[in-house]
């Protein structure tokens, strides 16, 4: 007699995706950093691999930049009509600027492209030549670039409100003057306590406490189990590699 065994199959997770919100996407990229190593969705991957080329430069031996730098930014290309400033003086030296986060609406490089397309160049930490803090969501995250626009005095440009971005890319002129957040304490897993508090909210009412409140602190039994559950599954994953 033929007998039928089902066997689990289990999915590698998106640790971005897990962080962020909760939320369950499949990984299929790994970043390893050291001992240390995370697995990640295709876009948070592409999304990672910019921040480290803009903080470090394009490793020697890599095929080129991560995206055409001759195609047009979809940012500027919108807003081509309406944009008359005239092309940047080369004998000028080039200004730079800081993006921290995301620019709600847009992704990673197309927010990067629109910014050299105004004449700056974009790094990963100040320097002299550094002119403003482009601030976005989550930016209160990266303390490496606000203690820069810190200790420099370096202005700040807040487009987290949706349009801002856009508006400023339009009219040609990024210029800062708003308010330098102080930078968000965060765990040893790069979290900050509200955002830890989330993750493990969205867990507990997944996983036996669908009574948990919204808000307040989190109970000690539920901060141990949800710990106890994700200590097994990074334990599971080195296992299996």
């Amino acid at each position: 007699m033929r007998k039928t065994v089902l066997v689990p199959v289990l999915k590698t997770l998106c640790d971005a995706h897990l962080a962020k919100d909760g939320s369950e996407q499949e990984a299929t990229d790994t970043l390893t950093l050291g001992a240390r190593a995370w697995d990640l969705c295709g876009s948070h991957a592409e999304n990672f691999g910019l921040y480290l080329v803009d903080a470090l430069g394009v490793p020697e031996g890599a095929a080129g930049e991560p995206a055409s730098m001759g195609e047009q930014s979809p940012v500027v290309a919108e807003c081509e009509a309406e944009d008359g400033s005239e092309d940047v003086n080369e004998s000028e030296p080039v200004r730079s600027v800081m993006v921290a986060g995301e620019v709600p609406g847009y992704d990673c490089e197309t927010a990067r492209e629109a910014v050299r397309n105004l004449g700056y160049e974009v790094v990963g930490r100040a320097d002299d030549s550094t002119v403003l803090l482009i601030l976005g969501e989550g930016g209160e995250r990266n303390a490496s670039k606000l203690w820069d626009a810190s200790e420099r005095g370096i202005p700040v440009m807040d487009v987290r409100v949706p349009g801002r971005f856009k508006e400023a890319v339009c009219a040609g002129e990024l210029v800062g003057g708003d308010l330098l957040p102080a930078p968000a304490k965060a765990d040893r897993s790069g979290m900050s306590t509200r955002e830890r508090n989330r993750v493990i909210r969205v867990w507990a009412r997944q996983n036996g406490w669908p009574g948990l409140p919204v808000q307040g602190r989190v109970p000690t039994n539920v901060r141990h189990a949800f710990e106890l559950a994700h200590r097994e599954l990074v334990q599971g994953k080195a296992a299996a590699a």
